[in-house]
């Protein structure tokens, strides 16, 4: 009786498919929270929301598709659902975690190829992430805490974006049906938030680009060494794009010499600014995006790991135009070794 009862809460949800997100969508749904904070946490663009309805916003998204992302937001009663067409925003640790401040939130993904993935979140953390293909492979802070709501579903045989939808009905409560995509939404362009920074398990035997010698000075390098390194990378990549009086770059600058503690919430809102700047300052946009790619340096070089943070750093500088790798690498250098004499 509760397997046919899962096969009918699939069969029911098998509409999302025929849809006008048929081919690959994310699905977010929110609970108790107002529409600004929630689009605050996807990096939406306030000032330029839009009403439209699905046909219409998805025509949009498609439009926008190489320059920014998209989102559709409107309210499922006590919850939000947030809509994207193509994207993945919702799909993403940096972005669950900011929209589940205080709450709890669930989210659905699916692509062309056929890639999917199902997420919760609560109180600012990912709970357990997994493939809908692969429910038994599961991550994050409580991984079996959904096993109660998984019960019943047939995971091993049912389509399974239709498998993901029937899911978050249990969890949210609320019955999937075709009225979730009817009415108006409150649309907006998404400026992304930056990618959450891993730490790199140890020394690599080279550093791509670079002179060989410098990859055997960081492995001998101790922590303070490396952040020595690691700021002068960043202060002579921002120098050279004539960057180092931003007031937010002048800060990160000044917490990394005197061993503060980085606002790494406000860096990572200047990366952002600067990366939607990059896509509507024209005829500067080239120059803006040369900026953007230096403040991913610093945004590098401010990591709490010293080794992460140096090569990072390196790595990024890669793609800021005007900089050269040997002359960098002597910075990097020279730091090393004024920092292991002191």
């Amino acid at each position: 009786m509760v397997q046919d009862s899962g096969q009918d809460e699939v069969e029911r949800a098998g509409w999302l498919r025929r849809s006008t997100l048929h081919e690959a969508a994310c699905l977010t749904l929110v609970r108790g929270a107002d529409v600004e904070r929630v689009a605050a946490g996807f990096g939406a663009v306030a000032d330029l929301a839009r009403p439209l309805d699905i046909d219409e916003f998805c025509e949009e998204s498609f439009a926008q598709q190489e320059r920014y992302p998209m989102i559709a937001v409107r309210p499922l009663g006590d919850w939000l659902l947030v809509v994207e067409d193509g994207g993945f925003q919702g799909r993403r640790p940096e972005v669950l975690r900011r929209i589940t401040r205080g709450t709890r939130g669930v989210s659905l993904f699916w692509d062309a190829a056929a890639v999917t993935r199902f997420s919760s979140a609560a109180a600012g953390e990912l709970r357990t992430t997994f493939e809908a293909v692969l429910p038994e492979i599961r991550e994050g802070a409580a991984p079996d805490e959904l096993e109660g709501a998984r019960a019943g579903l047939p995971w091993s045989r049912a389509e399974p974006v239709s498998l993901m939808l029937a899911l978050a009905g249990r969890v949210t409560g609320i019955e999937p049906t075709r009225e979730w995509l009817a009415g108006e939404f409150r649309t907006f362009p998404v400026a992304p938030w930056p990618d959450d920074l891993a730490s790199l398990p140890a020394p690599p035997s080279e550093i791509t680009g670079y002179p060989p010698e410098l990859a055997p000075l960081l492995r001998a390098a101790g922590s303070a060494e490396r952040r020595s390194a690691a700021l002068a990378v960043a202060r002579h990549v921002l120098g050279s794009v004539d960057f180092l009086c931003h007031p937010v770059v002048d800060q990160v600058l000044a917490a990394m010499r005197d061993r503060r503690g980085v606002d790494h919430a406000r860096l990572n809102e200047t990366v952002r600014e600067w990366s939607w700047r990059s896509v509507f300052n024209r005829p500067r946009g080239s120059a803006v995006r040369n900026e953007l790619h230096a403040l991913e340096v610093l945004r590098r070089a401010a990591h709490d790991d010293p080794l992460t943070a140096v090569l990072a750093a390196l790595a990024e500088a890669r793609r800021v135009r005007g900089i050269d790798p040997a002359e960098l690498a002597h910075v990097a250098s020279a730091a090393l070794d004024a920092s292991c004499r002191s």
